[in-house]
């Protein structure tokens, strides 16, 4: 996952007001919904196996 460095971030309905960002490792965009399909499919064979 790449780096996103500090740098200001404007808040969404504000102009002029503006939030420092730390550094941090950027989420995949995928994350979620793997994680929703993995818990899906253990519930699925959950189910199949009782």
């Amino acid at each position: 996952m790449p780096r996103v460095q500090q740098h200001r971030r404007r808040l969404p309905g504000n102009w002029f007001r503006t939030t420092s960002v730390q550094s941090h490792y950027r989420r995949s965009p995928a994350l979620i919904p793997t994680i929703i399909a993995v818990a899906l499919a253990l519930i699925l064979l959950l189910v199949i196996i009782f």
